[in-house]
């Protein structure tokens, strides 16, 4: 058995992100938003209107998490599709700490040898419908199926979908990804932002969640 328990999970966030002369020299961070995904870099970063990175304050972890403790408004926004958050020590530049997509579903993606001819994710009870947008992430230790890219955001496809399995393309209704090997990862359905020039857009009190895991 490893790993740190919900008291050290709250003791690390709370080093980073609330203590006091900590981490970031700003007291609290600043949040960034991404057309694509951050990686590790804090790539596709929106650019355009009045866009700036916005600071925000954080409860006390609890469970492991931390919540926002008040709206984050990103003023007079350009017109742009948002589907990811990031992490920031400075308003500008700076160090990218950590990022998240805009997402609440997740679950667990398996192709085994009989699923690679027909390229199926095999996902139990999945929930997903045709054109949702789904994104895979590598499980530690393990090897994403062949054929799919971590980060990449995938549309689900109406052929070959069923309670228990799916298939995702680049395009809405494109063909399937083919996948040439077996594998397993994370897949997070992301809920993408479509936002107007001139816009507001706004993270509700609680609705960002940062997780020691993440």
């Amino acid at each position: 058995m490893a790993g740190l328990t919900n008291t050290g999970e709250n003791a690390v966030l709370d080093e980073i992100y609330n203590a006091a002369g900590g981490t970031f020299p700003a007291a609290d961070p600043f949040i960034s938003l991404h057309t694509a995904d951050p990686a590790d870099t804090g790539a596709s970063e929106v650019t355009g209107g009045t866009y700036a990175r916005q600071q925000v304050a954080f409860g006390a972890a609890a469970s492991g998490t931390l919540e926002n403790t008040g709206a984050i408004n990103f003023t007079l926004m350009p017109a742009c599709t948002v589907v990811a958050w990031s992490v920031n020590d400075a308003v500008t530049a700076g160090n990218f700490f950590q990022d998240g997509w805009f997402s609440t579903v997740s679950g667990l993606a398996i192709c085994r040898a009989a699923d690679v001819t027909a390229n199926d994710i095999q996902s139990t009870a999945h929930g997903l419908a045709t054109d949702d947008r789904v994104v895979f992430e590598v499980i530690e230790g393990l090897t994403i199926p062949a054929g799919l890219t971590a980060g990449t955001l995938y549309f689900v496809l109406a052929t070959g979908l069923t309670t228990d399995a799916f298939r995702v393309a680049t395009t809405s209704g494109g063909a399937a990804i083919d996948i040439t090997a077996v594998g397993s990862a994370i897949w997070r359905k992301v809920t993408p932002k479509v936002v107007n020039a001139g816009d507001t857009f706004q993270i509700a009190a609680g609705a960002l969640d940062i997780f020691a895991t993440e």
